[in-house]
């Protein structure tokens, strides 16, 4: 049987370093994942990962159980962390630090429906079967959350060719959710 995270913190906080490893190798891909979406190139997203985990391990008897997850509260911290190097960065336009945030949401905010998942997994199927072109803008935009000028920079198009293609790519998945019965 797993243990919890509020078990694992309780250990770590009695000195058990091997609860920390514990609690890294439970959450890390999913924190490593959102700094590269947020547009870092993996070095960078290695550096901020472990800059994330020494902050929540210096401060892990703030952490809380009664007020949320655990990993609500290191994406809390992840955000700190990118935001900073955001301030720092030469071209912060390029991408949409809010957008990449998303990638929290699921875990951090618990509840989603099976309705939800299944309309989910439906708009999954229907971005796989968009054309090449259009999959890429929607990739772009939506997974790395890049803004129109990041977009066309990565995808070496005009911004306007850009915004053509997020525009028909929408209307695309539109007609395919609503052929499905999925209204948004």
């Amino acid at each position: 049987m797993e243990e919890t995270d509020a078990e694992l913190v309780s250990r770590c906080l009695s000195g058990d370093r091997s609860a920390f490893g514990a609690l890294y190798a439970a959450h890390a891909a999913r924190v490593a994942a959102y700094f590269r979406r947020c547009g870092f190139a993996a070095s960078d997203a290695d550096d901020l990962l472990q800059d994330t985990f020494v902050r929540a391990f210096r401060s892990l008897g703030t952490f809380d159980a009664s007020r949320g997850l655990l990993l609500g509260w290191v994406a809390a911290i992840a955000r700190n962390v990118a935001r900073k190097r955001w301030r720092r960065r030469s071209e912060p336009e390029a991408f949409d630090p809010e957008l990449a945030e998303e990638m929290f949401a699921e875990e951090t905010h618990p509840g989603g429906s099976p309705e939800v998942r299944e309309q989910l997994a439906a708009l999954r199927e229907c971005i796989r079967r968009l054309p090449p072109e259009l999959g890429l803008v929607v990739h772009l935009r939506y997974v790395d959350g890049r803004t129109t000028r990041g977009i066309a920079a990565a995808a070496g198009m005009p911004e306007s060719t850009v915004r053509l293609r997020l525009s028909e790519a929408m209307a695309v998945l539109q007609r395919e959710m609503s052929a499905r019965g999925i209204r948004a």
